[in-house]
């Protein structure tokens, strides 16, 4: 009788977990549900970055300027990066500052337009933002890209 209580107790325990986004179905896609994001920094500088992101995903671009969660972190030159959240918790995302550091904190600053998901980026991408620069730092460029889990 216990044996079979701790079984049933077991298998729907499994169950909760599948549904709270730590596995899928059996459609081949097990693991977390999230989003990746790395910032890579290929310049000879630290670049401090401030990214909004929301959990809304056509928020307009200054509602989530003002709104969305911040995220600020400083990567070292030629240094990586990386975080992820739950796919829910982000719908959208843009880099709303990045200021290169070449004298203290002067240099040049950049930005980027919002990423959504479903027409940018899927749950389960891994969005990555290359900062680099010229010789000479007189800007700051970012690239994007977007790749499959």
């Amino acid at each position: 009788m216990v044996r079979k209580t701790l079984c049933a107790c077991g298998i729907a325990s499994l169950l909760t977990l599948a549904g709270c986004g730590i596995g899928r179905t059996i459609s081949g896609r097990l693991g977390p549900q999230e989003v990746r994001v790395t910032l890579v920094n290929n310049g000879d500088s630290a670049v401090d970055v401030r990214i909004r992101y929301d959990d809304e995903q056509d928020i307009p671009e200054d509602l989530l300027d003002e709104i969305g969660p911040e995220l600020t972190m400083t990567v070292a030159a030629g240094q990586t990066a990386t975080f992820s959240r739950d796919c829910g918790e982000l719908q959208a995302i843009r880099i709303v500052r990045a200021d290169l550091d070449i004298f203290g904190e002067v240099g040049p600053s950049a930005e980027t337009s919002v990423l959504r998901d479903g027409d940018d980026f899927n749950c389960g991408d891994r969005i990555t933002y290359t900062f680099d620069h010229a010789e000479v730092p007189l800007n700051l460029d970012i690239s994007t890209t977007v790749s499959g889990s």
